[in-house]
């Protein structure tokens, strides 16, 4: 039986990957099925991860849009042919051109009559963090990702919204010009260096946290505050990808969502035109 680690499903196109095999995407009948059905969030088969705790319970406190049920890697290997379900489970994915990379993504998913997993019809796959990572850099962001995939849902289930979705088409930098931005230092790349030169860059306000803070303030829905999650490999490592997602805090929306391929010219973290984008659009 197939479980639910699988190396092989590459990122789909609208992520900028190069990808041997495409995704499907939901159409809108799928789509409309989708809040007709019941939610099954898969635990990793590794049951030593925080992922299994942190989903389980963000789920429990923010899903509302559907019944939900959390089942087993392995009832999902007996399940995911049942149109009539949804599912969020954790996948690990790799580039065509970077194979030697693999990410972590959270999906989510229709059930399907398909004799592969990775030809379900999907709804949202976003990005946590290279495997490999502390998940320390990821975990603590669970909840804001399962408000924003309901945030997404609704908004794919209006008439007239055409897949493939682009998650850069909710950046708003408008929104984001009156909350403190939350980070940690090592989110920042090599270029900016300590946080006192982010000034030069970004009027905004900023304030650089630790994991703690930032669960804290999830926990109180902190108003007017959003967090970054900065995706990017071990300080060793110098090639892949570099992914920054920002969250607003009291409700899940995402804010501002951009990537690059990591060189010496643009290494990984928070880069200088990311704060030069979101200081442009303000106005």
């Amino acid at each position: 039986m197939k479980k639910i680690i699988f190396a092989t499903l590459l990122l789909t196109l609208s992520l900028g990957g190069f990808a041997q095999k495409k995704i499907t995407y939901a159409n809108q009948q799928q789509i409309d099925d989708f809040f007709k059905s019941k939610t099954m969030v898969v635990l990793d088969a590794n049951p030593m991860i925080g992922y299994n705790i942190v989903i389980a319970n963000a789920v429990k406190k923010y899903w509302t849009i559907t019944p939900f049920e959390i089942i087993s890697s392995d009832d999902f290997d007996e399940s995911f042919t049942d149109p009539k379900s949804s599912f969020i489970f954790l996948s690990r994915l790799t580039l065509a051109k970077q194979q030697e990379v693999c990410y972590l993504y959270m999906n989510v998913v229709m059930g399907a009559k398909v004799k592969d997993i990775t030809d379900l019809p999907e709804l949202l796959s976003l990005p946590l963090a290279y495997t490999g990572v502390d998940e320390d850099n990821y975990v603590d962001k669970l909840p804001l990702m399962i408000q924003f995939a309901q945030y997404h849902l609704n908004r794919i289930h209006e008439k007239g919204f055409k897949m493939p979705y682009s998650l850069k088409d909710y950046n708003n930098a408008k929104e984001l010009k009156d909350k403190t931005l939350y980070l940690k230092e090592n989110d920042l790349s090599k270029e900016i260096g300590h946080p006192d030169n982010i000034k030069n860059l970004y009027s905004g306000k900023v304030k650089i946290v630790s994991s703690d803070e930032i669960t804290q303030a999830i926990e109180r829905k902190e108003p007017d505050a959003a967090v970054l999650l900065q995706i990017g490999p071990a300080e060793n490592e110098n090639s892949g990808r570099s992914y920054r997602l920002i969250y607003s805090i009291d409700n899940g929306k995402l804010l501002y969502y951009n990537f690059q391929n990591i060189t010496q010219k643009t290494p990984a973290g928070m880069l200088a035109k990311d704060f030069k984008w979101l200081e442009n659009h303000f106005r």
